[in-house]
């Protein structure tokens, strides 16, 4: 297993030839911000309990992560069972994602750590990790192009929150400071926007990634709200202690 800092990532990128990563001071709420996009519950699956964290769709499961030492489970949507687990590679598991290369990413908030991952045997095995220390990472989430990840870094002053883009050769080229969402947690691509949501304020934000301007938010119909997904159609939102949602987005005026 090969081990690679984010430090030296940055040191190898800000080189004359690599120079390509800035970051944005903040995510700013744009002029036309729509504070109450309209949403629909179509339907909603009771969920065993455990600290739910993270959702992954792969087309026929929803991947839900468990923190605190717990496993994946693979929920059937047609049945709403749980029909397998996956053993995580570290302690508290956030999030999972495709990696573009027939593999996944999965963020642990105890270890500080991205890893790349293969599942064999109902087992992710590490295929490298990359070091956040001193920062926790949540969400995390692969747009065909680009991968973003949600990081929260605790000081004496309080914490302070990043969403960092990397590329598919996990190359960091941009890290903007989160301020207008407190509490990030985790995040969805619906193929045009990214959804962020708020473990504090109940709320989920749309995010233009063209501009970095926050466009609207709804009011989350899980407490607590942590994992979200896009399926191709809907968003899926759970929380901490909550089932699965399935949730249409309105346009939002």
């Amino acid at each position: 297993m090969k081990r690679i800092s984010l430090f030296l990532i940055l040191a190898f990128l800000l080189t004359p030839a690599r120079a390509a990563f800035s970051e944005v001071p903040d995510l700013k709420k744009a002029k036309e911000y729509d504070a109450k996009i309209p949403i629909k519950v179509v339907r909603e699956i009771p969920l065993p309990k455990g600290y739910h964290e993270g959702l992954f769709y792969d087309g026929q499961h929803m991947w839900v992560c468990n923190g605190e030492k717990g496993n994946i489970w693979l929920v059937d949507l047609g049945t709403g069972a749980v029909d397998s687990e996956i053993e995580p590679p570290g302690t508290f598991t956030e999030g999972v994602t495709l990696s573009g290369k027939g593999t996944f990413w999965v963020t642990d908030w105890d270890e500080k750590k991205l890893y790349r991952v293969k599942v064999e045997d109902d087992k992710m095995v590490v295929d490298y990790d990359i070091s956040l220390e001193p920062a926790h990472p949540t969400g995390v989430v692969w747009t065909g192009k680009n991968l973003y990840v949600i990081t929260w870094t605790r000081g004496v002053t309080g914490t302070t929150y990043h969403l960092m883009q990397m590329d598919e050769d996990e190359r960091l080229f941009r890290k903007m400071r989160i301020k207008r969402i407190h509490e990030p947690a985790h995040l969805a691509w619906d193929g045009h926007y990214l959804w962020i949501t708020s473990w504090y304020s109940r709320l989920v934000y749309k995010v233009d990634v063209e501009t970095f301007r926050v466009l609207g938010s709804f009011r989350s119909p899980a407490v607590a709200p942590t994992g979200i997904t896009w399926d191709g159609q809907y968003l899926w939102i759970t929380g901490t202690r909550a089932g699965l949602y399935q949730v249409e987005v309105g346009k939002g005026e």
